[in-house]
Order: structure tokens, then sequence, then C-alpha cells
């Protein structure tokens, strides 16, 4: 009794299935064919895990290569070095006019003698002065000045042989200045300062400012330190002709050397 024939579905069978021999060799042929076709196949699907990356779920590289940085030409390597080596001889120059005390006729160098100004400045900074003669225009609120010590001074500033006091600019020649609890008001508005004082005395600190409205020329200035300052809450307002010049630089920042500028 025969066998009956099953066919297997998507296959065809072998052409001849009389002879054992070639049976076997269509097989084997059939089987060298896939195998050749596997081998076409993964070669040509490119490894990414050759590079670090792992395969997703549709053969494709799950993580992108990072973007290779531009090599820097020679020219801007060069022009960076030698930006350095300029701002290393300003630095040098600046700070041994400073160190030596040297005063010119556009700038001149000072070491703060309080800690009035504070956290800005502190005692035994080293400062540099352009010269209010050689100042354009109005100086602006903020800017940090010095300033020939008033005649009368109800506090200390440094010193009894301090002849120079530093100072922010508070409020200009012209304008009504005046204090409400740790607000300062000018001409009727909040005075928003950029950081200016020292945030743990506040804004006004102990000592309130009076109604005050300022004269031509005249200048209120002020201690960043606010609950440690000798300023114009004590003295007054500060004549233009008493200022002595504008900070533009400090070379020497809590023991540290350095350039900044303001």
């Amino acid at each position: 009794m025969s066998e009956p024939t099953v066919e297997v579905p998507g296959e065809e069978p072998p052409a001849d299935v009389g002879s054992g021999r070639d049976a076997s060799t269509a097989a084997a042929g059939h089987m060298n064919g896939r195998s050749r076709l596997g081998a076409v196949t993964q070669s040509q699907r490119p490894d990414y895990r050759l590079r670090g990356l792992e395969y997703g779920q549709d053969g494709s590289p799950a993580t992108e290569l990072p973007a290779r940085r531009p090599l820097r030409s020679r020219h801007h390597r060069r022009s960076r070095r030698r930006r350095l080596v300029l701002e290393l001889i300003v630095v040098v120059a600046v700070t041994a006019l400073v160190a030596t005390g040297i005063r010119t006729s556009v700038f001149q160098s000072y070491s703060v003698p309080s800690s009035v100004m504070a956290p800005t400045l502190q005692a035994g900074d080293r400062i540099v002065v352009l010269k209010s003669k050689l100042l354009s225009g109005s100086i602006a609120r903020g800017s940090i000045v010095v300033f020939r010590k008033p005649a009368a001074v109800p506090c200390s500033v440094g010193g009894a042989d301090v002849q120079d006091v530093v100072a922010r600019v508070i409020a200009l020649p012209g304008e009504t200045i005046w204090s409400v609890g740790q607000t300062i008001y000018i001409d009727g508005k909040p005075l928003a300062e950029s950081g200016w004082y020292f945030k743990h005395s506040g804004q006004i600190g102990t000592a309130p400012i009076l109604r005050t409205t300022l004269p031509p020329s005249e200048y209120f200035v002020m201690g960043d330190n606010r609950s440690n300052a000798c300023d114009s809450r004590a003295f007054g307002a500060v004549p233009r002709s008493s200022i002595v010049g504008k900070v533009v630089a400090v070379v020497l920042h809590n023991g540290h050397l350095g350039l900044h500028f303001f």
C-alpha cells in the first residue's frame, strides 16, 4: 500500500524523486544556494557594531555617531595665542603701574582703605582710576568713583590719614532720592540695582535715606556694604569738583592678582 504524498506549502518537490543521488544533489544545491544568499545579504548589511553602535528593530543603528568637531586651523590657533600673550602683557603692565603707585596724567592707582564697598571691593584691593578730566559727559548711575574726603565726616572712612574715598553713584544731579524700609526711591520710582549692594545687609542697611533733592553737579553716593558704609547718608552729596576719577579696573582682589574691568 503506497504512502500518501504531503505537499509543503511554498516548496516544490524535487524534479527527480526516483533517484536518491539526484535528490541529494538537488537538496545540497538548494541548501548551498540559501547559504550563499544569506552570506551575500549579511555582507551587504553594514555592521554598525564595529563602531560601537547597536541595531534597531529595523536593522538600522539605534544611535547616531557624535559629529566630529572641525579641526581648528593653524592660523586660528596662532591668533588665539597672540591674543593671550597680548592680554598677559596688558595685565603685567597695569599691575606694575599699580604696584609701584605711579601716577600719570590719565590713570591713578589706589589701595582701597576699608570694606565700605564690599563685596565688590575689599580693604587692600588695588584699583585703577581714570581721572575725572578725561571723563566724557556726566557720571552714570552705578559708576564707582573716588573723591576727596569731605571736610566734616561724622563716621569712619578707613582711618584718619585717608584722603580719598571710594563709593558708588546712586542718584544724579537734579534727582530726588529717599528710602522707605529697605527700598530706595528716585523721583518716586523704586531703584532696581543690578546686584550692587551686599545682599546680607540689604539695599538700605540700618541708616535710612532722608528725602533729598540733589543740586546741579552733585551726586548721592553709597557704599555697597550698606550696613557698614560711611557715605552720602552721613556727609551729604558729593560735588563733581571733588571727584578724582572713575574706577575702571581692579588688579588685585582678595589678595589675588588679576585684571577685571568695570
